[in-house]
């Protein structure tokens, strides 16, 4: 075998590695996605479900309490 020949099969297979490699990061990628919206989604249904919950002064009023140091 030749060193041409042979260093073209060195880069295709280098090159279906590194096509491996961008399958596992776009797969990795999309994972993170769906953690984050997912994360998100369970926040905003926790925030939902303490202010229905809440019973003391509105956050607007507790800010407006603190600027003017009551």
């Amino acid at each position: 075998m030749s060193g041409v020949q042979s260093l073209r099969e060195h880069l295709d297979r280098m090159t279906q590695e590194l096509i491996q490699i961008k399958k596992i990061a776009i797969g990795l990628e999309e994972s993170d996605k769906e953690k984050t919206e997912r994360a998100w989604d369970d926040l905003m249904a926790a925030s939902k479900e303490i202010s229905r919950e809440w019973k003391g002064v509105s956050a607007v009023e507790e800010i407006r309490n603190q600027r003017e140091k009551r």
